[in-house]
């Protein structure tokens, strides 16, 4: 047994320095420039390319296999001009010998240095390597029928002592889509790596187009598990230092940092944490989590970004937003999960934060349909619309104009959307809610909005819709309010401080336009007010009529001790809309000295009055307070009530009651007489008969 054991290792020592000599044979004897032409040769059957060598060619395989290439270029296809397609100054690639016995590659060093990469896409669309890719895939098929890796003798382990790119530029020219970038000065270095063992890496390259330059340095430890077909980087850190007009601001620069990122491709997995963000005065971080990345990608993760002033953002890329309140957009910040996969994809469990107001629920898209599910705890919206134009100085100073707002119809026009929006105080429009929220319904060019919650210690309900026709939209609203304080409605919609009481408002208005002052000019429709138990305050109805009679039948009327108010049990006003303006098929109210009916017109957008009333006088208490018109119990006082609703003019027609009243009396007197006449002649008649 020994001597057999002995003849074996006679035989393979044998062979190793047999292997030895050939390679030294080879190293000594062959000359790889002798060579060049048939490489060429090779090169252009296979590709139809012309390949250049103008450096030397270089082969040592002792103690280590070096090929080595000098400068060298490769031309361009047909038809993308006389620049090549790449150049390199040279390559060099050094492995182990020994170790490719035992199926592992120790690889000592690959470096590639003056690499020129000219990538062009034509106007057609065609590339200049679609010819190389085509001759690609035939030399893949050839190798497929070979096998794969693992099944010609299982898996080869890797050691790279250094890899090392030097000075690399690659150069994309789109005239398909009007662009060109260069990367550039791009330079890579790793060493000390092998399988399931982290080394360092370090990248750093220029980015250039036409309207920004950018420099990057990256820095982290990478680890490769080929058997697993596992990639992880930790520790990542990139400095980006851009300029030009498309970078926002000009100039600045971005950090980019992350804990770990490892992607396993045979689970069809990636993971990263602790994703950290410095760019335009954000801090931006976050994690990310997918599966499916081959087949169906599907993320998930989470973002949270601190607190920033959004004015200066928006001043970073031009953009300026005039506010009828200065102070808002001073501040903001956000959290949220994000998720993504091929049927859906939006944020949940977001809290949003604005100035002093806070959002938090979730939203997304669901194929083309927006869904969304939201919570706002206080916030007014008229402090965020733009604000008041010259002609409208006597505004609140809080409050903004949005007639002039174009509504913004081709979003509207394919608006896909249903949610539910809640906001436990609002402000809009002046109009304050509480409680109040809004679902929405929106497809096919129509958008419906219904509103429920309180208003000002009432409920509001109704339904808000627009359908787009055309370059317009038709606008319908149909709102009821009950048990509403008219007052809070008075202060902050109707700008008055003029109404107090109880009220109910029904509106049933449309109007078609494209801008929203357009359409608050059109409204057309019915309208209707009621008010119970309360005052107009500002005038005082009952000392204007005294006053009107003073001047008629003396003595004056001494003046009002106290704010003028006229109060009321009921006043109810209803009638049709057109052009914003509403005539009166309505308009009653009970005082505690009069009842009064007539009719009239106000103006729904300036709120002027132009009534014409008949005012009965009711004997009562008030009225006993001035003997003369008390004597007038039962008759019709005529008033004209102009004006505006915050300063209406009430105008008595004192002169008409007392001659109506006059009149009746003259008609009374007249009557008296000619019954005496008619009675004495009867008298008279039966003293001739007798």
């Amino acid at each position: 047994m020994g001597r057999i054991l002995k003849v074996v290792g006679l035989v393979a020592g044998a062979l190793v320095v047999l292997f030895v000599a050939v390679l030294l044979a080879v190293g000594f004897l062959v000359d790889p420039n002798d060579y060049k032409d048939q490489i060429t040769t090779a090169v252009n059957d296979a590709t139809g390319r012309t390949l250049t060598l103008e450096g030397d060619l270089e082969l040592r395989v002792l103690p280590s296999i070096r090929i080595a290439l000098g400068e060298a270029e490769l031309s361009n296809a047909p038809g993308f001009g006389n620049e090549p397609f790449a150049r390199i100054e040279g390559a060099e690639l050094s492995v182990g010998l020994l170790p490719l016995l035992t199926r592992r590659i120790d690889v000592r060093r690959a470096s590639l240095s003056g690499l020129r990469l000219n990538l062009a896409r034509n106007a057609a669309g065609t590339t200049n390597w679609d010819d190389l890719a085509r001759g690609g895939d035939a030399g893949a098929a050839a190798g497929d029928a070979g096998g794969d890796g693992e099944g010609a003798g299982g898996q080869l382990d890797l050691e790279v002592g250094a890899v090392q790119i030097v000075d690399a530029e690659v150069a994309w020219r789109d005239a398909m889509a009007g662009q060109d970038w260069v990367l550039g000065e791009f330079n890579l270095d790793a060493s000390d790596f092998g399988t399931d063992r982290a080394f360092p890496l370090a990248m750093s390259f220029t980015l250039a187009g036409a309207e920004i330059t950018a420099a990057v340095e990256s820095e982290m430890r990478a680890s490769i598990s080929l058997a697993e077909n596992r990639y992880r980087l930790d520790d990542l850190s990139v400095l980006i230092d851009g300029e030009g007009p498309g970078w926002p601001g000009g100039a600045g620069e971005a950090e980019l940092a992350f804990t770990s990122f490892v992607a396993d491709l045979d689970a069809q997995s990636l993971v990263l944490d602790g994703l950290e963000l410095e760019m335009l005065g954000l801090s931006v971080s976050g994690d990310l989590a997918g599966e499916n990345v081959m087949d169906s990608l599907s993320l998930v993760g989470g973002i949270e970004i601190d607190e920033f002033d959004p004015r200066e953002l928006m001043a970073v890329f031009g953009v300026e937003i005039e506010t009828a309140d200065a102070d808002v957009l001073g501040r903001a910040s956000a959290s949220a999960e994000f998720y993504y996969g091929a049927a859906a994809m939006g944020l949940r469990e977001m809290a949003l934060r604005l100035d002093d107001s806070s959002l938090t629920g979730a939203a997304g898209m669901r194929g083309e349909r927006f869904e969304f599910d939201l919570d706002v705890d206080a916030i007014n919206i008229d402090r965020y619309l733009p604000p008041p134009a010259d002609d409208e100085e006597a505004q609140a100073p809080d409050e903004g104009s949005i007639d002039e707002v174009d509504l913004p119809l081709d979003p509207l026009r394919n608006f896909v959307a249903s949610g539910n929006l809640s906001l436990a105080e609002t402000q809009f429009l002046g109009m304050t809610l509480t409680d109040a929220n809004f679902a929405l319904a929106a497809g096919n060019g129509r958008m419906t909005l219904t509103p429920t919650g309180s208003l000002y210690g009432g409920a509001v309900a109704g339904e808000i819709s627009i359908v787009v026709q055309g370059e317009a939209a038709r606008l319908a609203l149909e709102a009821a309010l009950t048990d509403v304080d008219m007052a809070g409605i008075g202060r902050d919609f109707l700008k008055t401080e003029a109404l107090v009481g109880t009220g109910n408002v029904a509106l049933d208005v449309a109007a078609t336009g494209s801008q929203i002052g357009a359409i608050k000019r059109d409204l057309d429709g019915t309208a209707s007010v009621a008010i119970t138990k309360g005052a107009w305050l500002g005038i005082d109805v009952w000392h204007s009529i005294q006053r009107a009679r003073a001047v008629v039948t003396g003595p004056e009327v001494p003046d009002l001790d106290e704010e003028p108010r006229t109060r009321f049990d009921r006043i109810a006003i209803a009638g049709n809309v057109e052009d914003a303006v509403m005539t009166t098929t309505e308009f009653v109210a009970v005082l505690p000295f009069a009842a009064l009916s007539g009719s009239g017109t106000i103006d729904l957008l300036t709120y002027e009055l132009d009534i014409r009333a008949g005012a009965q006088l009711v004997d009562g208490e008030v009225l006993q307070q001035d003997p003369v018109i008390a004597g007038y119990a039962g008759a019709t006082l005529p008033l004209t009530i102009t004006g505006s609703l915050d300063s209406p003019s009430v105008r008595p027609d004192i002169r008409t009651l007392l001659s109506e009243r006059a009149r009746e009396e003259l008609r009374e007197e007249v009557d008296e007489a000619v019954d005496e006449v008619r009675e004495g002649l009867r008298d008279r008649f039966r003293n001739l008969v007798n």
